[in-house]
């Protein structure tokens, strides 16, 4: 009987240890290359904080309330497709790789001429959010 609690104890340390590497919070900073139209590009700092859930499917900025959070792209690839979307409004790609602590946030506006941003940044553990879907 002792041996079946032991099992019974461990089992449930592993699914909250599983469960907590799927939820994971990140403050990152870096430079972000912007060129709009023509004109020479510009490097300018660049920070976000972000929480993501990948049991959940879901990552989020800052306090992540339902307007802040989004659905994760690929949640299995490596890295982490947070997002990748084509529209005629714009191309963007976010991605995160945990092995490295890295975020890369590459992004095409094309709203009033064409803006074309390209970050990366080095990431430290952040206090994790629950991504609010607004459910």
């Amino acid at each position: 009987m002792r041996y079946a609690v032991c099992a019974f104890a461990l089992a449930a340390l592993g699914s909250t240890s599983a469960s907590a590497q799927d939820q994971f919070a990140e403050s990152c900073t870096g430079t972000e290359t912007v060129q709009v139209d023509t004109n020479a590009p510009m490097v300018v700092p660049y920070t976000i904080t972000f929480s993501a859930d990948l049991a959940a499917g879901y990552y989020c900025y800052a306090e992540c309330s339902p307007q802040q959070t989004y659905p994760i792209k690929d949640r299995a690839s490596y890295p982490i497709k947070l997002a990748d979307m084509q529209t005629p409004e714009q191309d963007r790609l976010i991605t995160f790789d945990r092995k490295t602590a890295t975020l890369t946030d590459y992004q095409i506006i094309r709203v009033v001429g064409t803006t074309i941003r390209n970050a990366k940044a080095t990431c430290l553990t952040a206090a994790f959010h629950k991504p609010q879907t607004g459910n």
